[in-house]
């Protein structure tokens, strides 16, 4: 049995292709498996409590927690006996859902963090299409504006367009402006606001010798900074001109 999680653009689980039906487990500890799923490491028992609890006096809001944990784990791993479980470890006060490499979000931080770090332009490239391939849509879109997921969904947003944004500037220092133009779009999508974005996918479409195109982006970005309330003329991306 070999399981797969995603947590961006919604969340399943996957054994072996098949997704799993979550609907036979209570929406409480669905909404567990999902917090550890995004954490991708271990939480501290009060952490898990103060996100998903917070109502519940301490007392019955650790009776919660065991009792989501170990419905959890009989439904991931039916007769596993206490204590033995692959999936859903304690380590004193701490849980932690162990996914490997198994997991979206685990696999796109690896990969945004090789990006960044390598000196390689061919490996950050890789590296980059690995992360954006693994970023199919806002992080559980399902738990809406809970306070626990907001700032960790905006966070990957973030990340990923920072992504696409130093992918699209990889791909023009390759020569590639087609594949720039494509990724700059893609860190624009993400973030309509990311302004090396839009100076990118400009530099992109006059390096691929479409200037009517790169003066219609120019004139939408320039559209996006009147909004902020910020004059063309200050900003960096303004520097940019269609000849």
């Amino acid at each position: 049995m070999t399981l797969r999680w995603f947590c961006f653009g919604g969340f399943r689980v996957e054994d072996d292709g098949r997704e799993l039906d979550l609907g036979a487990i209570r929406p409480r500890s669905r909404t567990l498996l999902r917090y550890l799923a995004a954490a991708a490491g271990p939480v501290h028992r009060e952490q898990i409590i103060d996100a998903l609890w917070p109502e519940m006096t301490t007392g019955t809001a650790v009776n919660s927690l065991h009792v989501a944990v170990s419905t959890l784990r009989t439904f991931l791993e039916p007769g596993v006996k206490r204590g033995a479980s692959r999936y859903i470890v304690r380590d004193g006060p701490t849980y932690r859902l162990v996914t490997g490499a198994q997991s979206d979000v685990t696999t796109f931080a690896e990969a945004y963090r090789a990006g960044r770090r390598t000196m390689d332009r061919t490996e950050a490239i890789r590296a980059f299409q690995v992360a954006l391939q693994c970023y199919t849509g806002d992080l559980l879109p399902e738990d809406g504006p809970a306070d626990w997921v907001v700032p960790e969904r905006e966070r990957y947003r973030t990340q990923a367009a920072d992504a696409a944004a130093m992918l699209a500037e990889l791909e023009l220092e390759a020569g590639r402006p087609v594949a720039a133009a494509r990724a700059a779009r893609r860190a624009l999508d993400l973030d309509d606001h990311h302004d090396a974005g839009w100076r990118l996918l400009i530099a992109a479409q006059i390096r691929g010798g479409d200037r009517a195109a790169a003066e219609r982006t120019r004139r939408q970005y320039e559209s996006v900074l009147r909004t902020l309330g910020v004059s063309p003329g200050t900003s960096p991306g303004a520097a940019l001109r269609v000849a």
